[in-house]
């Protein structure tokens, strides 16, 4: 692809309404930081900010890096759209928990589940990835990025076996 044709793409993509829904077949707990999803087709938006030289986050249901809780045995669908204007971000969900003693050690683990991963998404471009949780547990979602001040855009993913 051309980069006049790449540019205007990526121009293209409307960052506005992005992500500030709750996600369908989902609650948002606000008071919590929490979206609850009841059923097993998980699909939702992700936004990752930056307002440079502030503090990075992933914006998903109206919320800043909120817990997400999911059935065991979801199917998930994520969209994940870099509204960051200089670096690119990434998305990644492992099985380690904060605190992180060593952030590049979490920024490189594998992912929890195969396809719950994008390594590099470029500014204002979005891509889209799908996996299964099979495992209950509680995971990070995090920015594999370590520009991001040593794993800044992070939050908790559960995986609830009788949800």
């Amino acid at each position: 692809m051309d980069n006049e044709l790449e540019n205007r793409l990526a121009s293209d993509i409307d960052h506005a309404d992005f992500a500030t829904e709750a996600p369908p077949d989902a609650s948002v707990d606000r008071d919590e930081s929490r979206i609850i999803f009841q059923t097993k087709s998980v699909n939702m938006q992700v936004a990752a900010l930056s307002n440079a030289f502030e503090d990075a986050r992933f914006h998903i249901g109206g919320l800043d890096d909120p817990r997400i809780i999911t059935p065991l045995g979801a199917e998930v669908t994520m969209t994940i759209q870099n509204q960051d204007e200089l670096h690119p971000h990434g998305w990644k969900l492992i099985k380690e928990t904060p605190p992180f003693a060593h952030p590049e050690i979490a920024a490189s683990a594998p992912p929890a589940f195969p396809g719950a991963e994008i390594t590099h998404i470029a500014p204002h471009h979005q891509e889209t990835i799908h996996f299964t949780v099979d495992q209950p547990g509680v995971y990070t979602y995090l920015c594999p990025d370590l520009s991001d001040n040593d794993v800044g855009l992070y939050g908790i993913w559960e995986v609830a076996p009788g949800h």
